[in-house]
């Protein structure tokens, strides 16, 4: 069988401090910790960890510096079986400093680093020829280094683009956000920040408004209800679920689209760290060996529940075959 192309994940190594709290602490207050972990994060770097776990093909583009940070996160790399892009800069990885209440929900203040300043020199050691797909995150593309992200991806159409804009989505410029629509991506983010975006409440309209500026797919998961997808590609959706139907949106851009709903087993969460992202991951290792969007989202749903019920982003190799096996 041939091997498939390679995933590319573009984007940031910074570490997480992960702090159970027993509330967030209002302006002016403060809390102490009940108890603390230090991990390696970073939404590309979960990404590729999954799509590794899941058996695919991904390279990891994302810069190592100097500094305390950059030690923790070159070490830790290396033990999930990378190899560190090391770069020559007086600067530190990024750090994210994570608060998780009694119910699982996290707040998140991230510290920038090296991640934020990607060089175009750095592309020059990749042959595109051999991705097929690639990630980014809108916190790289919010920085200074965002621009030659976009440049990347614009000079190597045939890359799938897969955008997360994440907690920066609002701070994206409109010029970085038209390009990016440009490049005909697939959105995946979570029901707050679509409609955060769109200023919609009605989650459907919100999706259908994202839908009509990338022309492509749109995923927007909302917790224990699951993952909603609308794809202008109505031809491998798959599934047999109550919530799909051909749709036509209207106004400027207007055109047929297919929804789908695709239901997850609600569980109790002990953190939601890292939960979209690897659900991201296993949404696109799966669709990179041809799986239907149906299938793909509902490995995602599976595998993000499990990260859910665990401390931090990354499940074990263990974990991951379990969900494999169910």
């Amino acid at each position: 069988m041939e091997k498939p192309q390679q995933i590319l994940s573009i984007g940031a190594l910074i570490v997480d401090l992960v702090c159970e709290v027993s509330k967030l602490p209002q302006s002016g207050q403060g809390e102490v910790v009940k108890s603390y972990q230090m991990s390696l994060g970073g939404s590309e770097s979960n990404v590729a960890n999954i799509i590794r776990q899941l058996g695919g093909h991904c390279e990891l583009l994302a810069p190592v510096g100097q500094g305390m940070f950059a030690d923790f996160a070159r070490h830790e790399l290396s033990q999930n079986g990378f190899v560190p892009f090391n770069v020559q800069t007086d600067l530190d990885n990024g750090a994210c400093f994570i608060m998780v209440e009694p119910h699982g929900e996290r707040t998140m203040i991230t510290l920038p680093g090296i991640e934020r300043c990607f060089d175009p020199a750095w592309f020059e050691s990749l042959d595109p020829k051999q991705f097929s797909s690639a990630i980014t995150s809108g916190y790289e593309l919010d920085g200074p280094g965002g621009i030659p992200i976009i440049d990347f991806l614009e000079a190597n159409p045939h890359i799938l683009f897969y955008y997360a804009p994440g907690p920066c989505i609002m701070s994206v410029s409109q010029d970085k956000v038209a390009r990016i629509n440009a490049l005909q991506p697939v959105w995946h983010l979570n029901d707050m920040e679509a409609r955060t975006y769109t200023d919609l409440e009605d989650l459907i309209e919100a999706g259908e408004t994202i839908l009509a500026q990338c022309n492509n797919a749109v995923v927007i998961t909302e917790g224990p209800v699951g993952a909603h997808l609308f794809s202008k590609t109505l031809d491998d959706v798959g599934g047999d679920y109550l919530g799909e139907y051909v749709g036509d949106f209207t106004g400027e851009f207007a055109g047929e689209y297919k929804y789908l709903l695709v239901p997850s087993t609600p569980v109790k969460p002990v953190d939601t760290i890292g939960a979209g992202d690897s659900h991201l991951g296993a949404l696109m290792a799966a669709r990179n060996l041809g799986a239907t969007w149906s299938d793909a989202l509902t490995l995602a749903n599976r595998v993000a529940a499990a990260v859910c019920l665990q401390k931090g982003a990354l499940l074990s190799d263990t974990s991951v075959k379990q969900v494999l096996s169910e």
